[in-house]
């Protein structure tokens, strides 16, 4: 028997084990990095629910995501779709992605699974970064079987009110960074005292500080310097 052959009798066990599981009332999206090895998608259809499967690949990657949309579309008879994220700056591109994905299938769906084990370190690093920030179930395939990772159970972003998340936004529209609380002031419309609240936290909230979403830094004459951090950063994708 050909590699392929094999590789679509495997894709129609798919089918079958999906169908023997019974009625379920629960609708399920996954999601899931994808490379040039595509074992570990099929069994992550084939072992967990699926309504709906997003694929996230390189660009190097594209025919292999090609194929493997079509193959599993025309057997499982539901909606594959396929994202692509360029070589440079995955991190950034991962979390954009995942954000729209969020946006656009927002109440679809009950539970959200990404399955972060196909494709190159960097993008199953991404991934898992995005699946942190975002509070969505990560598993890997490990032995052939689904293993759930350690992420937390809610969205890294529940923690940070929206207050806080207009001052990331407005120190991302800067460039990352205000040379002092007056200046942020203006680009925020919040006042002072309330800036001052919100980054540097009180005993009834952490502030952005304690977050690790901004750094600050003595400059000259007094003044702070408050800059967003990666994470920070990476939290107003898609917000």
């Amino acid at each position: 028997m050909s590699w392929e052959s094999a590789r679509q009798g495997y894709i129609v066990s798919c089918m079958v084990d999906s169908g023997s599981r019974g009625p379920m009332s629960r609708k399920t999206l996954q999601v899931a990095t994808l490379g040039p090895d595509t074992d570990s998608i099929l069994v992550g259809i084939r072992t967990l629910p699926v309504h709906k499967l997003y694929l996230i690949h390189m660009e190097s990657d594209a025919g292999v995501a090609q194929k493997l949309t079509h193959d599993l579309a025309s057997v499982l008879k539901v909606d594959v779709q396929s994202q692509s994220v360029p070589a440079s700056d995955v991190l950034t591109h991962v979390l954009q992605e995942v954000a729209g994905i969020l946006q656009r299938e927002k109440g679809n769906f009950d539970d959200i699974l990404f399955n972060v084990s196909s494709g190159d370190k960097l993008l199953g690093c991404a991934a898992l970064s995005a699946a942190f920030i975002n509070g969505l179930k990560a598993f890997a395939i490990v032995n052939g079987e689904p293993l759930l990772m350690p992420v937390l159970k809610f969205s890294y972003d529940q923690l940070v009110s929206p207050t806080k998340l207009d001052i990331l936004r407005s120190l991302q529209k800067n460039g990352g960074e205000v040379d002092s609380l007056e200046t942020l002031k203006d680009i925020s419309g919040y006042g002072k005292p309330l800036l001052s609240y919100h980054i540097q936290g009180a005993e009834d909230s952490k502030g952005l500080v304690e977050l690790g979403l901004v750094e600050v830094e003595k400059g000259t004459r007094g003044k702070s310097i408050t800059k967003i951090t990666t994470l920070g950063r990476l939290l107003t994708l898609g917000k």
